[in-house]
């Protein structure tokens, strides 16, 4: 219990006293109306965007993208893209935003417009648009405004094709000759599906046709190239044969070389030695017809008789 000297720990009045008010106040209070929450300003001011990945508009799936209230430029805006689309784990990064038709998003309302027509925004990481996977209906729900009457519109053109479809139809059936009842157009169905059944035979003969024609072919080239093969070979042993002809005839004519160079050498030598012994026989023989020879094998006689006989004393 607070004591009397201490300040109350909530306020003195009454709920009653709180909330109630004279009707001056409720007047007043009418007159100002509901106050706005943030729930209630998402919900007005709130940015919903149907993002696709570019290149893959039409095998992709959209991604919804709710833009809370505290986002307002693209700077922004793009990582949360990245986010909400996983793009990190295909290492690709958001660099641009494209509309339905190639045109490059370039400031935040261009954006928010865009999203307020539930069109289709292209995310880009940095390669070319590429315009040729845009699907029919996204590109003519952006090209005739957006929102439902561009539904409305796009949803009456197919319908309006649908019918002079139709109408060519059967003014095709009525030009063939099939007649007018109600038998003309089943006549018109099976005469269209025989010539497409022999449509689709004469394609399947011509394709087989050009099977086997492209089947010679391909033999024609593989019988040329092992002809080709064939002739490299024998001229690569031809070659060869020629090569060691010609290794056999220089190792003749080397060994027919050194052959007659050894039978020049010995003739050489044996003429040496030839002269060599006349040259000796000549100066043996001049040296024992000369007198000192003669002399000295005299002297050698009488010492040798004289030294064979006994002395006496």
């Amino acid at each position: 219990m607070p004591t009397g000297g201490d300040s109350p720990p909530y306020p003195t009045d009454s709920l009653f006293d709180r909330y109630s008010a004279s009707p001056s106040d409720a007047h007043a209070q009418r007159d100002l109306g509901h106050g706005q929450t943030r729930t209630t300003r998402l919900r007005a001011t709130g940015v919903k965007l149907s993002v696709y990945l570019n290149t893959e508009v039409d095998r992709g799936r959209a991604t919804v993208i709710s833009l809370p209230e505290e986002c307002d430029t693209l700077g922004e805006v793009l990582p949360k893209i990245q986010q909400s689309m996983q793009l990190d784990r295909r290492m690709m990064y958001a660099a641009e935003l494209y509309l339905p038709d190639g045109t490059k998003i370039n400031t935040y309302k261009q954006l928010i417009d865009a999203a307020a027509l539930d069109t289709a925004i292209v995310v880009g990481c940095g390669e070319p648009f590429d315009p040729s996977t845009i699907p029919y209906d996204i590109l003519e729900f952006h090209l005739q405004g957006g929102g439902r009457q561009a539904a409305k519109k796009v949803k009456k053109q197919l319908q309006d094709k649908r019918k002079e479809e139709a109408l060519e139809k059967a003014d095709s059936v009525r030009a063939s000759g099939h007649g007018l009842d109600s038998v003309a157009a089943s006549t018109s169905r099976m005469n269209t599906i025989e010539s497409n059944r022999e449509q689709a035979n004469f394609q399947r003969q011509e394709y087989m046709d050009q099977l086997m024609y492209r089947a010679a072919q391909q033999k024609d080239l593989m019988d040329r190239v092992h002809h080709n093969n064939i002739l490299h070979k024998m001229e690569q042993e031809e070659s060869r044969a020629k090569r060691e002809e010609f290794e056999r005839i220089r190792l003749e004519t080397l060994n027919d070389q050194r052959r007659l160079d050894k039978e020049i050498s010995d003739a050489k030598k044996a003429e040496q030695k030839a002269k060599i012994k006349v040259m000796h026989d000549k100066v043996k023989h001049d040296f024992e017809n000369s007198g000192f020879y003669k002399k000295s094998k005299r002297l050698a006689n009488i010492s040798r008789g004289g030294s064979s006989k006994k002395v006496s004393v």
